[in-house]
């Protein structure tokens, strides 16, 4: 049996800079690992099992077609049991189905004894979805394009941080079809300067997500959340494309009074860490 712990992560900073003539976007965002994820447990099997099943069809699930694409490329069959403990919440903005996918790569490498390197693994997992590249990888980092050129930075270590995810499942599809280009751009320089000092006011000041305004047009609840936590003194944003959003705080004890608050109104809240230490499979 192989054990594996699929990180969520979070957007620090998201800016859709342009759409392409492919019909995809360039965009440019800092992400991060968290210490939420979901504990993956893999063994061998007569066909592929995902327990507990999900409520969309096999075939739109990101841990198939991870099965699928490492099956095409050593060409035999690795089926396989995976009994998920699932804690992040789906279409939440966390990558939570990404980063099932990569384990999935990881998990059968080792399961079947393939022996393929990280470079090959990474290069099988893009071609499902740009943001395979960043949760194959992990770290903190800044990533361009539409998201498959990553940019590593020095590791940063935030302790407290909280997440509230009003059970909203969002479609990253339907956000980047409303979004509106502006010229304005988001300056990582300051927000990874603040998330060195964590220093809040700079924070608020310089963090950025394109996709907010789409998403608070059509759920005033999730811009509501994000008010609200930074009434608690936090740097506050929506990770991707929602419906998550985070705070950072300076100390464990604003992180607490927010976290006991905000628990009696939302199941889906989360006191977590982040940075480079939470990314690795």
């Amino acid at each position: 049996m192989i054990y594996i712990k699929a990180p969520a992560k979070i957007n620090l900073s998201l800016d859709v800079i342009s759409k392409r003539d492919d019909g995809y976007h360039n965009i440019k965002t800092l992400m991060m690992m968290t210490s939420l994820g979901d504990d993956m447990r893999f063994s061998l099997a007569d066909k592929v099992d995902i327990k507990p099943q999900f409520d969309f069809p096999l075939e739109e699930n990101l841990i198939f077609k991870a099965y699928l694409k490492l099956k095409e490329y050593v060409n035999k069959d690795l089926p396989f049991e995976v009994v998920i403990d699932k804690k992040i919440p789906i279409a939440a903005g966390l990558a939570g189905g990404t980063s099932n996918g990569a384990a999935v790569f990881y998990g059968l490498n080792d399961l079947y004894d393939l022996k393929l390197d990280k470079k090959i693994l990474t290069n099988l997992a893009k071609s499902l979805g740009a943001d395979f590249t960043y949760m194959m990888t992990g770290g903190v980092c800044i990533a361009s394009g539409v998201g498959d050129q990553l940019e590593m930075l020095d590791d940063i270590k935030l302790q407290n941080v909280l997440l509230v995810n009003p059970g909203i499942q969002i479609s990253t599809p339907y956000v980047y079809n409303n979004i509106k280009i502006k010229d304005d751009r988001i300056n990582f320089t300051e927000v990874y300067k603040g998330l060195k000092d964590i220093d809040i006011e700079r924070l608020n000041r310089y963090m950025g997500n394109s996709m907010e305004e789409v998403v608070f047009k059509d759920y005033s609840l999730i811009k509501n959340i994000k008010d609200k936590m930074r009434s608690f003194d936090a740097a506050s944003l929506m990770s991707g494309s929602g419906s998550t959003v985070f705070g950072i705080f300076q100390n464990d004890k604003d992180l607490k009074l927010a976290f006991d608050i905000f628990k009696e109104q939302y199941n889906l809240c989360y006191k977590v860490e982040a940075g480079g230490e939470h990314g690795s499979f």
